[in-house]
């Protein structure tokens, strides 16, 4: 009987003990919410630490403790004590796999808390390990937010892409955007950027053409947002990135889309820019000497289209491009028409004068005037180049050698014998 007695006394005492226990991990925890709320977050830490303390003394298994563990860092993560906060998660998370085992939906929210704790240190392998586990866990129960699955999966198609894990960055970022169709409260700009990072990804593993078809996708969402150039802007920008990433054909069509869309002018000289670029490949001139270029010189369909998308740049950029200038100018040498191109030359000459160096410049002026016939021209600037060196190291330095070469060669040709006997002597003396 007193046996009895004192067993049922326990249990009473046990669970006094264990409502008193329930009654002040409550009341911790209400009060370390209140606090939070308000600011007060060195009141929140010491009540939510309480209520932690007390949960530790729970049964395993209880739930509280999981709680008091969030709690604790979601307050560390508000302070941007990540540190703290990714270990406080972590052990929420062992909580949580010992009372429902490693692949149970239950532990879909934290594993995205710790990698999301995780991301501010560049903790890397965490981010990763947390979010596939997280996907796994998605695919086999289906049971994943849609919202939260397709950010998670382009989270770690970008930390692929930092450690430049190409093709698995691009599956995982596939599955983002096939995750995202079932997501109601994605954005239309939501959707069509993680299309567009899917397109560029897709230009970098060289599939062209499924690039192309979402960048045109892209383009429709942004148009259905009240984007009124997004149709250009998209394929200009598609067609920049294609070519960057060795695709020239699918940049052709994209910038050519562009150009059909209306373009404003900033999407325009974009296009225009791909279009000239992937001519002046294709024309692969092999060298920069003129005189070797017109020694060369043909006729065909590359050169006139790399000629007009030139020139058409060369427009846009009111003639100030000093590269571009210089295309036109080797372009119109391959052609062998080397009066047209002095003429591109002339527009180079003066971008040089400006920048203070143009002895190169007015040297290719020349050859390309003397091979146009151009000689008094030729003759004239063949002085100026002749004057600018005698400035800077003498009337007898050798440097000025090959100068006076070419202009006894032009005086000749021109019939200007006497001038050309002057000249013929200064050489002689020089080549001595």
């Amino acid at each position: 009987m007193r046996l009895r007695t004192t067993t049922v006394l326990l249990l009473i005492t046990f669970a006094v003990c264990g409502v008193h226990a329930q009654d002040s991990w409550s009341a911790h925890t209400r009060a370390g919410e209140y606090a939070f709320a308000r600011g007060d977050l060195e009141r929140a830490e010491a009540e939510f630490q309480a209520a932690l303390e007390i949960a530790q003394q729970l049964p395993a298994g209880d739930r509280r403790l999981e709680t008091s563990l969030e709690n604790l860092a979601r307050l560390s993560e508000h302070e941007s004590d990540f540190d703290r906060a990714q270990s406080l998660y972590q052990l929420q998370l062992a909580a949580e796999e010992m009372r429902v085992g490693e692949e149970d939906p239950v532990l879909l929210d934290t594993l995205l808390a710790v990698a999301r704790a995780a991301q501010p240190s560049g903790d890397v392998p965490t981010v990763q390990e947390s979010l596939t586990r997280y996907t796994q866990i998605a695919e086999t129960t289906g049971k994943a937010d849609p919202g939260r699955w397709w950010r998670a999966l382009a989270i770690l198609a970008r930390t692929e892409t930092i450690q430049e894990h190409h093709e698995s960055a691009l599956r995982w970022q596939r599955r983002a955007v096939e995750v995202l169709d079932d997501d109601r409260g994605a954005t239309e700009t939501e959707r069509a950027d993680a299309i567009e990072t899917l397109a560029r990804m897709e230009l970098v593993a060289g599939e062209g053409r499924r690039a192309e078809m979402l960048l045109v996708k892209v383009a429709q969402l942004r148009t259905a947002e009240d984007e009124a150039d997004a149709t250009a802007d998209t394929m200009a920008s598609g067609a920049a990135v294609a070519f960057g990433a060795g695709e020239p054909v699918t940049a052709e069509r994209l910038a050519m889309r562009a150009l059909n869309a209306a373009p404003n002018a900033e999407a325009e000289l974009m296009a225009r820019r791909v279009l000239a670029d992937i001519s002046w490949v294709r024309v692969g001139r092999g060298t920069d000497d003129l005189a070797v270029l017109l020694a060369a010189a043909t006729e065909d369909e590359e050169l006139v289209r790399a000629r007009d998308r030139l020139r058409s740049l060369n427009v846009l950029e009111n003639g100030e491009n000093r590269e571009t200038l210089t295309r036109l100018v080797q372009v119109e040498a391959l052609r062998g028409h080397p009066g047209e191109a002095a003429r591109w030359q002339q527009q180079v000459l003066a971008l040089a004068l400006a920048d203070g160096n143009a002895l190169a410049a007015r040297q290719d002026l020349v050859t390309l005037l003397a091979a146009a016939g151009e000689l008094d021209e030729a003759l004239a600037e063949n002085a100026a180049i002749l004057a600018d060196l005698e400035a800077q190291h003498g009337a007898a330095d050798p440097r000025l050698l090959p100068v006076l070469e070419q202009r006894l060669e032009l005086l000749i040709r021109a019939g200007h014998k006497k001038e050309a006997k002057k000249v013929r002597k200064r050489v002689k003396k020089l080549a001595r």
